[in-house]
């Protein structure tokens, strides 16, 4: 079995820091951006290096849902979970990305956001991206 390897993008620098541990304890491949470019850039590698991204709505360069869709452009088997303080619903999501897409509501515990990867990308551990 592959190791998930997932990009949180967040501008909360504490909280990246918090969850990257976290996640990386139980198991997880983390990078982490503060920007909407700077994930841009890391997910556009050729093949992108990342299962799931973990998405914060807020960014300082560009709004998390302007960004939802060229990130799930970058890559047919990337996952992305919304972590928001916001209720985001998917129903504002074209079809095609529905299935690709889950949300977590801030605040939570990191290991609710361990089960929501788990839910998310069940099957990502041994997909390509």
């Amino acid at each position: 079995m592959a190791t998930l390897s997932l990009l949180l993008v967040d501008d909360e620098k504490p909280l990246l820091a918090l969850l990257r541990r976290f996640l990386e304890r139980a198991g997880y491949l983390v990078d982490a951006a503060e920007t909407a470019q700077d994930a841009l850039m890391k997910c556009r590698q050729q093949p992108c290096p990342f299962h799931v991204v973990v998405l914060d709505l807020k960014l300082p360069d560009m709004p998390g849902e302007a960004l939802l869709p060229l990130l799930l452009d970058t890559a047919p088997g990337l996952r992305v979970l919304i972590s928001s303080g916001t209720p985001f619903s998917h129903e504002s999501l074209p079809p095609q990305y529905r299935a690709r897409v889950g949300a977590i509501l801030k605040p939570y515990m990191p290991a609710e956001l361990v089960q929501m990867i788990q839910v998310l990308a069940p099957a990502a551990s041994g997909m390509s991206v």
